[in-house]
C-alpha cells in the first residue's frame, strides 16, 4: 500500500478559496496539450481538465534539463499530479486530496524507478517525488511565499499515518524554522552586514510565524496543546522584533559614525583648500604690488602717444590720477581678498 504523504497550503484565512486561487493560478500555468489529455484520460478514464508548468531538475541543472508537471482538477481541487522528465516520459503519478483548512494528502501510486533499486532508493525516489508534487500544488493555489534562494527551510511534505500525525510533524518544523531563523538574524548583526539582507530574513521570518498561528488555529482539533503553540509562536514574533529593532539601532549608528568620519574627511578638505586659496592670494598681491610701476608707467606711454599725436601734453595731475588708479585698483583687491578670506574661515 502506497505511503502517504501531507503538507499544508500556507493561508491565512479560515479555508482554502479554491475557486478564486485556481483563476489567479492559471495565468501562470500553461492548459495541457490536446497530447497530454489523450495520454492521461487513459489512465484515469475520463477527459481532465488540467494545467502544466516546466520545474529545473535538481539532478540535472547543471545541463539546464527541466521536468514537466501537470495537474489535474477536479470541482476547483487538484485531485491527480503527473510528473514528466525531461524526455517527455511519465516519471511518476500521485492521487492527491486537499482539505479545506489546506492539508494535502499525497499518495504516489506510481513512479518509474531503476532496475533493481534498493529499498533505500524507492524511499528517496518517492519522498522526492512527493516534495516536488507538494511545491506544484503550494504554487498553485498559493503564489506568495515567504523564502529564499539560499532558504532550505521550506515546508517539506511529511510523511505520517493520519492528520493528526501529519500535523504535529509540520508543527515541529515550524519550531525549527524558530531556531534557524533566530540564529540567521543573530549572524546578520555586526558592521560587516547588509542591512537590506537582514531586513528581508526579518520580514520573511516573521511571515513564517504568523502562518505558524495560522496553522495551529486551523488545525486546533488535530494538535495537543494548541494554546500552548500559539504562545510559542507569539513568542517568537516579539523576540524577531526585539532582533530587528536591534539591528535597525546598529545600522543607524553605523551610519552615524559613517557620516561623521565624512563629514571629518569634508572639513580637512575644507581647511587644505582655504590654506591654498590663502597661498593663491598672497601671490596674487604680491604680483599686482610688482607689476603695478610697470602697469603704470605702459599706462603713461600709451597716454603720452595719444596725446602727441594731437599735439597734447600729459600734465602733473593727470599722471597722479592715472598713479591713483592703480592704487585704487589694488586696494579693492586687498579688501576683496581680505572679505574672501574670512568668509572661508566661517564656513569652517
Amino acid at each position: 500500500m502506497p505511503k502517504v504523504y501531507w503538507g499544508w497550503i500556507p493561508i491565512l484565512t479560515k479555508k482554502v478559496h479554491f475557486e478564486y486561487l485556481e483563476q489567479r493560478a492559471q495565468c501562470e500555468w500553461g492548459s495541457i496539450s490536446s497530447e497530454e489529455k489523450e495520454l492521461i484520460s487513459k489512465i484515469l478514464s475520463y477527459s481532465p481538465e488540467g494545467y502544466r508548468r516546466y520545474y529545473e531538475d535538481d539532478k540535472d541543472a547543471k545541463e539546464n534539463k527541466k521536468f514537466k508537471i501537470i495537474v489535474c482538477i477536479r470541482k476547483h481541487k487538484i485531485n491527480h499530479v503527473f510528473a514528466f522528465d525531461s524526455k517527455g516520459e511519465i516519471k511518476a503519478h500521485a492521487v492527491c486530496l486537499i482539505h479545506d483548512d489546506g492539508i494535502v494528502e499525497i499518495k504516489v501510486i506510481d513512479v518509474k524507478l531503476p532496475d533493481q533499486p534498493t529499498d533505500r532508493q524507492v524511499q528517496n525516489i518517492r519522498e522526492r517525488v512527493a516534495i516536488h508534487i507538494y511545491i506544484s500544488i503550494r504554487d498553485f493555489y498559493h503564489s506568495h511565499t515567504h523564502h529564499a534562494k539560499h532558504d532550505d527551510m521550506l515546508l517539506k511534505p511529511v510523511q505520517a499515518d493520519n492528520k493528526k500525525e501529519a500535523a504535529e510533524k509540520i508543527l515541529t518544523q515550524y519550531e525549527e524554522k524558530i531556531i534557524f531563523y533566530h540564529k540567521q538574524i543573530k549572524e546578520d548583526i555586526g558592521p560587516d552586514k547588509s542591512f537590506e539582507d537582514a531586513r528581508d530574513l526579518i520580514t520573511k521570518a516573521e511571515g513564517e510565524m504568523i502562518y505558524a498561528s495560522a496553522f495551529t488555529r486551523l488545525l486546533k482539533d488535530s494538535i495537543d496543546d494548541f494554546e500552548l503553540y500559539l504562545s510559542v509562536f507569539s513568542n517568537a514574533i516579539s523576540s524577531i522584533k526585539i532582533l530587528a529593532e536591534d539591528i535597525e539601532s546598529k545600522y543607524i549608528s553605523k551610519l552615524t559614525q559613517d557620516t561623521n568620519e565624512l563629514t571629518q574627511d569634508t572639513k580637512l578638505e575644507s581647511k587644505y583648500i582655504n590654506s591654498l586659496t590663502q597661498v593663491l592670494t598672497v601671490l596674487t598681491l604680491v604680483i599686482v604690488a610688482l607689476t603695478a610701476p610697470i602697469a603704470t608707467d605702459a599706462t603713461y606711454k600709451i597716454v603720452e602717444s595719444i596725446l602727441e599725436h594731437f599735439k597734447l601734453t600729459l600734465c602733473l595731475p593727470q599722471k597722479i590720477g592715472i598713479a591713483c588708479f592703480y592704487v585704487l585698483i589694488f586696494i579693492v583687491t586687498i579688501i576683496i581678498m581680505v572679505l574672501n578670506t574670512r568668509r572661508n574661515k566661517k564656513d569652517d
